[in-house]
């Protein structure tokens, strides 16, 4: 939110400045096409979102023609000894373009922080440990019953690598609100990754994810393939705790109890070093 305040500041000073400069300076005479079309790109660069998008170049150039254009349109001269002034305009009106641009980009990357805080992602969430917890119960009892293999995966985030995302993000905002915006994402992206299973629960600040069918030598592959989606996707490192059925437990409390105890134990990788997949198959994130 500094970041912000200053850019509007700088604006609102620079727009005064502008405004007042034939006060200031006396040989120069603004022309009042400049008076006019300083405010309209100022106010089309921050309000209109696709103007974001537009490369700076060619946001910068193009009202260059139309100025010209609606200079001599009412009379005004633009070439000869006027060049130096019809310069000093064009300046001042790329120079508010790029200061409202600015403040357009900083207010596009405050309005997706609140909106993944307050909103959450859009998609399906996983459901509260409450609510889901019952599913999962049934289908520990289904697996127990028809002697089928189950796995439950406790998930967390590693605390040095949530800080590590909230330097890419908005560092302004509160960190507990950002660490819920992290939380979206991986949440985001698990229901993502793991749609067949279709069993997800946030449990506190970790994720439990329940995988029928899915049997321990299945479970290197799976989880490799959580890491790199989450990492590529929010930027946080993983920590992943496991416990199938029945080699580990057979009731949903130890199922839970064991995956979430090896999630904690977990050795946490320093956050300089990269993750061995992303050395060996990406080079550049």
């Amino acid at each position: 939110m500094r970041r912000m305040r200053f850019l509007v500041a700088i604006l609102i000073i620079w727009l005064f400045l502008f405004y007042n400069i034939e006060r200031l300076s006396e040989p120069i005479d603004i022309n009042r096409v400049a008076y006019t079309l300083v405010p309209i790109m100022a106010v089309l660069v921050i309000l209109v979102p696709r103007l974001r998008k537009v490369p700076l170049g060619v946001l910068l150039v193009g009202p260059i023609p139309i100025f010209l254009v609606l200079k001599a349109g009412v009379g005004s001269r633009v070439w000869g000894t006027a060049i130096p002034l019809t310069v000093t305009e064009i300046c001042v009106i790329a120079l508010t373009t790029i200061l409202a641009r600015w403040v357009g980009n900083g207010l596009s990357e405050f309005e997706s922080a609140i909106a993944n805080i307050t909103i959450g992602q859009v998609g399906k969430l996983p459901e509260p440990f409450s609510t889901g917890q019952g599913e999962m119960y049934r289908e520990v009892r289904r697996a127990r019953h028809h002697q089928r293999p189950l796995t439950l995966m406790a998930i967390g985030v590693e605390k040095e690598s949530v800080q590590v995302a909230l330097d890419r993000m908005v560092q302004e905002v509160q960190q507990a609100m950002m660490r819920q915006y992290v939380l979206s994402g991986v949440s985001k992206t698990l229901c993502d990754e793991l749609a067949d299973y279709n069993i997800i629960a946030q449990r506190n600040d970790h994720f439990l994810a329940l995988l029928p069918e899915v049997t321990p030598e299945k479970l290197t592959d799976l989880i490799e393939r959580l890491r790199r989606a989450v990492f590529e996707r929010v930027g946080v490192t993983l920590q992943i705790g496991t416990a199938s059925f029945p080699e580990d437990a057979v009731t949903f409390e130890s199922l839970v109890e064991k995956a979430v105890k090896e999630m904690d134990a977990e050795p946490e990788p320093r956050i300089s070093s990269q993750p061995q997949w992303l050395t060996t198959e990406h080079h550049t994130i």
